[in-house]
């Protein structure tokens, strides 16, 4: 798929120079450095105190056609003093994209986010977590895809075809932020035969009514959040290794905006894993602008979760 994918885009890429086009090239360039001014919890982790790390981040978008179609390619490298599985490289973004008046279609590797709250994202299900990168579930691998959105009065719909599976990432035994228990990616399971190679199917509907910004989707495929299970090694004890379910999941994001309040709610119901799970997270978000009457604004966030898993007999 992957070699499907850049044909694709080398293809569209060669056609379209004769045309009129215009390249943009942006990026972003991080230095990090974390303290951890305590020794280490667990063997095997590194003892530095101060632990630097860079990454860097550049994008480049080439269109043509009045901006109906553009091709993108985001790489992201990281380099990291201690934490060996951290550094690493890969592709956020690799795609093609053509915009029409009542259709688009993107092909290739992209990020889509769905979803409204901020303290846990339950319907965002598209990508997989890069958990090197943090622990907050925030940042995000490329997904091979196929996305075609129609666009209508009654609402946008998204279909996806997602071929190709990236597992999760994990901190190594080295990094001083991660699990007691060694997790071990490179024994991962599957309920699939086709392992990484099964091809996930994604559906989202969208609407605007007024203030309510509603949307309702489905998701059929390789569940992103692995189950670990401990597997007893030969000479040194217990690891995790993840196992990726075959998971349906149905979720709702609705977000209502009056004034400087933002009401919110994201909840969703998961069939595998071992049985039906269910969970909901809602709240409010308000923001205090130009406070003390300076350039400053103060947002207030508060939200509560709930959840409720029925085991399969």
């Amino acid at each position: 798929m992957f070699r499907t994918v850049l044909s694709v885009l080398t293809a569209v890429l060669g056609a379209s120079m004769s045309a009129t086009a215009q390249w943009d090239i942006s990026g972003s360039l991080e230095l990090e450095l974390r303290m951890f001014p305590q020794a280490p919890a667990h063997d095997g982790q590194d003892d530095a105190t101060f632990s630097p790390s860079a990454a860097f981040q550049p994008e480049l978008v080439y269109e043509w056609g009045d901006g109906n179609n553009r091709l993108t390619f985001e790489p992201f490298a990281r380099w990291d003093a201690d934490d060996s599985r951290r550094s690493h490289f890969g592709a956020r973004e690799a795609n093609y994209l053509h915009l029409d008046d009542t259709w688009d279609v993107l092909i290739g590797m992209s990020r889509v986010f769905w979803g409204v709250t901020e303290s846990v994202h339950l319907v965002d299900i598209i990508n997989q977590t890069d958990f090197v990168e943090d622990l907050d579930n925030e940042d995000k691998l490329g997904q091979p895809m196929i996305n075609l959105n129609l666009l209508r009065d009654s609402g946008t719909y998204s279909f996806f075809v997602l071929p190709g599976f990236r597992e999760r990432t994990y901190p190594g035994d080295d990094a001083r932020r991660r699990s007691p228990v060694e997790i071990d990616p490179h024994k991962a399971t599957y309920d699939s035969g086709a392992e990484n190679g099964h091809v996930d199917f994604a559906f989202r509907w969208s609407q605007v009514f007024g203030d309510w910004d509603i949307g309702l989707s489905h998701f059929y495929g390789t569940s992103r959040e692995p189950r670990l299970k401990p597997r007893l090694k030969l000479l040194d004890g217990v690891s995790l290794r993840p196992h990726y379910d075959l998971i349906n999941q149905t979720g709702l994001d609705v977000q209502y905006t009056t004034g400087a309040w933002l009401w919110k709610l994201e909840a969703m119901s998961r069939w595998g894993q071992g049985g039906h799970f269910f969970a909901a997270v809602g709240g409010f978000e308000y923001t205090r602008y130009q406070v003390f009457d300076s350039e400053a604004d103060l947002g207030f966030l508060l939200e509560s979760r709930i959840s409720h898993l029925e085991e399969s007999s």
